[in-house]
C-alpha cells in the first residue's frame, strides 16, 4: 500500500472515530439531559409532597401578615363543613362547578372561599387588637382551649386514624401540621374570646329590640295555621321485594290523579268557605288524605321547606284566610287546603335544666323495665343525690356528677344541660312536666321518673322567650361584625399565589 493510500485509510480512520466520539458525546448529553430531567421531576415531586412550598409561599396577606395555603384550607374546610351540614350544595359534586348566585355567576366555591378569608381576615385583626390591648383569655376560655388541645391527643383513635398527625392531615388538609394547627386554634380562641368580652359590654335597649322586629318579623313570628293536604302519586307493584313503575302511563296515570284530588281540595275549601269546622273536616276526609295538621305553630325558618310558606307569611293575610296551594313534580303532587289562623310574637319563656340519668336495666324507651328494674335504679340515683348533697351542692358540682355517671350519652359530656324547653318540646312527659312547673326556681334538684328510668333534675334557669334569644343573637352578630370591620378599616387584604395551592 503506498503511503498516499496509509494516509487517506489513516485519515478516514480518525475521521470515523471522531464521528463515532461525537455520537456518544450526544448520546451522552442526552442521557444526561434525560437523567436531570427525571431526577429534577423526582425531586420536583419529593418537595410538593413535603408540602413545604404550599407551606411557605403566601395565600392571604392580612394587612401585612402573611398565611398560607395550610391556613386558608383550614378556615375554608371549616366554613365548607358548615354549610355541607345544612345541605346547602351537592357535596358528591365538586362546589367549583355549582352555582351559588344564579345573577352574577358566582360559584359555591367562590362563595365558600370568600366566607373563609373574611373569617381568617377577622379572626387575625381581632388577635392582633387583643394583644394591643393587652387582653389575656377567660377562664372559661382557657378551659375551652384546654379541652380542645387535650382533644387533639385522643381524638385520632375514635375516628381510626394511625396516628395523631394523620388525624390532622386527614382532616384539615393534607399540608396541616400539629404545631400550625396548634397555633390557628389559639388564635381562633383569642379572637372569639376578645370579641365577645367587647359585645357583651353592649348593652340594646328595647328600641333596639323592636327596630330589630320590624324589619325581620317574618323570621321572628310564630304563624299558626291548619292544613289539609292531598297527594296524588303515581302507584308502584312490588314483585320479589322489588319496586317498578305500573304498566299505565304514568303521566297520564298522575293527571287522572291529580284531577281526583284537586276535587277533593276544592271541596274542602268550599266547606271551610261555608263555615265548616276544620277539625270535623278533618275528620270527615281521613279516609283520603294524606296529611292533616290543626293548630299547628312555627316560625318561617321551619316553614320554608313547605310550598305554603310564602303565602302563610304574605303580609295581607288575615285570620280565617284559605286557600289551596300546589306543588309537585312528575311523578308526586300536592293539594294543600290551608287556614290561616294568625301570626305573632311567641312569648312563652324557655327553660334550662341539667339532669343525671341511671336507667332501669337496659331501658331504651322501647322496653318497659320491671318494677324491680325501677326500684334498683332509684335506689342509685338517691345515693347519687345524696353525695351530691353532702358536698358542695353546686351547680358545678353538679355537672361533675353528671359527667361521670350520667347513662344519657347525648347529654353527659354537656354536663346533662338541656336547653330551651317549651311546651312544644320533644321531651318525655315527666321529664317535661317538671321543667315547665310554673313553681320551678333555680337550684331546685328532684328525681323524676320515666320510662327510661330515674333522673336527678337540677333546674337551672328560666330564658327570655326563643324570639328575644334569636334577636339577641341576631344583634350580637351585627355587633360582632362592625368590631371587625373597624378594626380592619383601611386595610390591605391580598391573595397571593400560595391560593392555587388550596385544596377545595
Amino acid at each position: 500500500m503506498s503511503a498516499e493510500k496509509k494516509a487517506q485509510s489513516r485519515a478516514e480512520r480518525d475521521e470515523k472515530r471522531r464521528q463515532e466520539e461525537q455520537k456518544n458525546r450526544r448520546s451522552m448529553t442526552i442521557y444526561t439531559i434525560v437523567a436531570v430531567a427525571v431526577l429534577a421531576a423526582a425531586v420536583a415531586a419529593m418537595f410538593w409532597r413535603s408540602g413545604v412550598l404550599q407551606r411557605s409561599m403566601t395565600a392571604l396577606d392580612v394587612n401585612g401578615v402573611k398565611y398560607t395555603a395550610a391556613d386558608v384550607e383550614y378556615y375554608y374546610k371549616n366554613i365548607y363543613s358548615q354549610y355541607a351540614q345544612q345541605y346547602a350544595f351537592n357535596t358528591s359534586a365538586s362546589v367549583k362547578k355549582q352555582v351559588y348566585d344564579e345573577a352574577t355567576g358566582q360559584t359555591w366555591y367562590d362563595y365558600l372561599m370568600d366566607q373563609a378569608v373574611q373569617q381568617l381576615t377577622w379572626n387575625s385583626a381581632l388577635a392582633r387588637q387583643a394583644g394591643a390591648d393587652g387582653y389575656t383569655l377567660s377562664a372559661d376560655a382557657q378551659a375551652g382551649l384546654t379541652s380542645t388541645l387535650a382533644q387533639l391527643e385522643t381524638v385520632w383513635i375514635n375516628y381510626g386514624y394511625a396516628s395523631r398527625d394523620a388525624f390532622i392531615r386527614g382532616s384539615f388538609g393534607s399540608n396541616m401540621t400539629y404545631d400550625r394547627l396548634v397555633s390557628l386554634i389559639n388564635l381562633e380562641f383569642l379572637a372569639s374570646d376578645y370579641a365577645q368580652s367587647k359585645i357583651d359590654a353592649i348593652e340594646h335597649s328595647e328600641a333596639d329590640y323592636d327596630a330589630y322586629y320590624q324589619e325581620h318579623a317574618d323570621a321572628l313570628d310564630t304563624f299558626t295555621f291548619s292544613q289539609i293536604t292531598f297527594r296524588a302519586s303515581v302507584p308502584t307493584t312490588h314483585d320479589q321485594g322489588e319496586t317498578s313503575a305500573t304498566t299505565e302511563d304514568p303521566a297520564e296515570l298522575l293527571e287522572t290523579l291529580k284531577t281526583e284530588q284537586k276535587a277533593l281540595a276544592d271541596e274542602v275549601l268550599a266547606k271551610l268557605e261555608a263555615g265548616d269546622e276544620m277539625e270535623d273536616l278533618i275528620q270527615e276526609y281521613s279516609e283520603q288524605l294524606y296529611s292533616s295538621a290543626e293548630g299547628s305553630s312555627a316560625t318561617y325558618s321551619t316553614l320554608a321547606y313547605f310550598a305554603y310558606a310564602d303565602w302563610l307569611i304574605d303580609g295581607a293575610r288575615k285570620a280565617g284566610d284559605v286557600a289551596i296551594i300546589e306543588d309537585g313534580s312528575d311523578s308526586i303532587y300536592y293539594y294543600y287546603v290551608v287556614r290561616f289562623d294568625g301570626r305573632g310574637l311567641d312569648q312563652e319563656q324557655t327553660h334550662d335544666v341539667r339532669h343525671l340519668l341511671v336507667k332501669a336495666g337496659s331501658a331504651n324507651g322501647t322496653a318497659t323495665p320491671t318494677q324491680e328494674e325501677y326500684d334498683q335504679a332509684e335506689e342509685k340515683a338517691q345515693a347519687l343525690l345524696d353525695q351530691w348533697k353532702a358536698g358542695e351542692a353546686t351547680e358545678t358540682s353538679f355537672i361533675s356528677l353528671v359527667s361521670a355517671n350520667s347513662e344519657d350519652s347525648g347529654s353527659a359530656q354537656n354536663g346533662g344541660l338541656i336547653s330551651n324547653i317549651t311546651a312544644a318540646s320533644n321531651y318525655v312527659t315527666s321529664f317535661k312536666d317538671w321543667a315547665l312547673d310554673p313553681a320551678r326556681k333555680e337550684g331546685d334538684v328532684e328525681l323524676v321518673k320515666s320510662e327510661y328510668g330515674w333522673h336527678i333534675m337540677y333546674y337551672v334557669s328560666t330564658n327570655d322567650p326563643v324570639w328575644k334569644q334569636n334577636t339577641t343573637t341576631a344583634l350580637q352578630n351585627q355587633d360582632y361584625e362592625n368590631l371587625a370591620n373597624s378594626i380592619t378599616e383601611g386595610w390591605t387584604i391580598t391573595r397571593g399565589t400560595g391560593m392555587n395551592f388550596v385544596d377545595a
